[in-house]
């Protein structure tokens, strides 16, 4: 049997051997340079890396961060097991026809109408109604209610008044309410609900007036809705838009002052309205070319009203980081500061008995007085060039007596892309001001929300996360609950958190651990707008809807 078996001549094997083992000289060459070529490429990769605009850019994908790295992977490995796996040309047609067709299938079933605060993709079906077509259609229904002649008590102003952006004194704490924490026994009662305009714009409140900035179409509009009805009661419409891959639209929260309403438009077109009727008492434009001189995300800052003066704060560029005009008239009083601007509110405070007007702008926090003159800055320069600064500073000791020798007050900042919070110790008198950091922490980022100090603690958003940090040292405490890049209320001794998807919670305040009280679904959608209480009645609202809830009180 052995001699049946085919037999290959020695000089065959020896012939097919020495053939396989050859190199092609070309591949003996390339080898090496593309070996050299890689690892330069590499080289440099991991320079690029090491630069601070990377570290920036980096961190400004935040959530985008893990799906482009993935996809990166993703590439690579398809580029490697082209070369290595050498499939047919027949199975990559297939494979990348494939993928074409899922693609185009998929840009035809959703589409990203913007982004969430950690730059994930805001995704919705295709077939869905826009929301600039629900606010047309509910503004053209024929059973749409307009309240035609507001009685004078509509505007008496209350005691639990939300007059303005984080209510009457920008620090976004409400006294003298008591909120029932069983949601379950007690549900909050809906009062109204329906489409409004797009625009990131919180409510301001006085008596049974709310009123909020709206995009309708080709206009920005100042709206006044019956608190406890949700009809309309007036609006007034100038033609401006902003446009924006997070959303088109007004950003800011209008200002409740003595029977007028101020507003600061996205495109920096600033109105004061008569309260009850809506009528234009003056309007000025703080630039010159938006087109040039506006923010990325456009004008966010709401009005600050002081002595019977407005104050915004644009940046327009040197001498006009702040300007301040006339309540009465809109003549323009003074410009002052070189900085360019950010998204936080003007606020004003008394520093060791002296009042100052604070601007957390691009470059920190600056401090004016009341005519102007620059008294100091503290350097806070967040995300490079962006410039991104939106949190509320907020003064956890005021130190009101002047008289005391060496006396200082406490301020506390805090931004987002990694930058942290400080705690700043502000100390001098008249024209002569000293600030500097007593301690910063990154153990609370917050981005785009505002943050609350209750007792000796600071509640934030870092990243999306419910933080407790001790206010001596910036030291963690305790992390939890997950809602998002939203906005909070220091309601007594509970926190009144809208999430970013819309839900409403209570959350104790208290160091000892995250208790979650109760929560409702207020909305259901994408909300970065700042939440407003006048009393027991919460007004909520995004760029699709608003509503408005009777909260239970004890």
């Amino acid at each position: 049997m052995a001699d049946l078996e085919p037999k290959v001549p020695a000089d065959l094997n020896d012939a097919g051997m020495n053939h396989s083992a050859k190199l092609s000289p070309w591949l003996l060459v390339a080898l090496p340079i593309g070996l050299g070529l890689g690892l330069s490429i590499m080289l440099s990769f991991v320079n690029w890396l090491k630069e601070e605009n990377t570290r920036l850019l980096f961190v400004g994908l935040d959530g985008m961060r893990v799906p482009l790295v993935m996809a990166l992977i993703g590439f690579c490995l398809a580029v490697v097991s082209l070369f290595v796996w050498r499939p047919r040309l027949k199975t990559i047609a297939i494979i990348t026809a494939t993928l074409m067709v899922a693609g185009y299938a998929g840009s035809h079933i959703v589409r990203i109408e913007s982004y969430y605060g950690d730059r994930t993709p805001r995704l919705t079906w295709r077939w869905s109604p826009t929301a600039e077509q629900r606010i047309k259609t509910y503004l053209t229904s024929s059973t749409l209610s307009k309240l035609e002649r507001p009685v004078q008590p509509l505007f008496l102003p209350t005691e639990h008044d939300f007059p303005g952006f984080l209510g009457r004194n920008r620090d976004a704490t409400i006294d003298g309410v008591d909120l029932v924490s069983d949601w379950v026994e007690q549900p909050p009662r809906l009062l109204w609900r329906h489409p409004v305009g797009l625009g990131w714009s919180g409510f301001a409140v006085v008596g049974n007036a709310a009123i909020n900035l709206e995009q309708r179409e080709w206009d920005e509009c100042v709206v006044c809705y019956d608190l406890q009805s949700g009809i309309e009661i007036w609006s007034h419409c100038e033609a401006a838009r902003f446009t924006n891959d997070h959303g088109d639209g007004p950003r800011s929260t209008p200002t409740i002052h003595n029977g007028r309403v101020i507003s600061m438009g996205a495109t920096g077109l600033l109105t004061c309205l008569n309260l009850e009727s809506g009528e234009l008492i003056w309007k000025q434009s703080v630039f010159t070319d938006p087109e040039k001189q506006n923010l990325f995300f456009g004008m966010t800052g709401s009005p600050l009203v002081f002595d019977d003066k407005v104050l915004v704060t644009p940046g327009v560029g040197a001498g006009a980081s702040a300007i301040c005009y006339a309540l009465s008239t809109g003549h323009e009083l003074w410009r002052s500061g070189d900085e360019h601007g950010a998204y936080a509110s003007p606020v004003e405070v008394a520093l060791c008995g002296q009042r100052q007007l604070l601007s957390f702008n691009g470059a920190g926090l600056r401090a004016y007085d009341l005519d102007g003159e620059p008294l100091w800055l503290q350097p806070w320069l967040t995300q490079g060039e962006s410039r991104v600064n939106v949190a509320q500073p907020v003064v956890v000791n005021p130190n009101t007596d002047e008289s005391q020798v060496g006396s200082s007050a406490e301020i506390l900042i805090s931004s987002g892309y990694d930058h942290g919070t400080a705690l700043l110790k502000i100390s001098g008198q008249d024209k002569n001001w000293n600030s500097e950091v007593i301690w910063s922490s990154k153990q609370l980022k917050s981005k785009l929300s505002n943050f609350i100090v209750f007792g000796s603690y600071i509640y934030g958003l870092d990243n999306g996360l419910l933080t407790c940090i001790d206010l001596k040292n910036g030291r963690r405490v305790w992390k939890r609950g997950r809602y998002g890049h939203g906005q909070m209320l220091l309601v007594g001794d509970k926190l009144l958190i809208q999430s970013e998807s819309g839900e409403v919670v209570l959350v104790a305040a208290t160091p000892d651990s995250h208790r979650e009280l109760a929560k409702f679904p207020a909305l259901t959608s994408k909300t970065w707008n700042h939440l407003a209480l006048a009393g027991n009645i919460l007004v909520v609202r995004n760029d699709r809807e608003a509503a408005a809830y009777e909260l239970p009180l004890n």
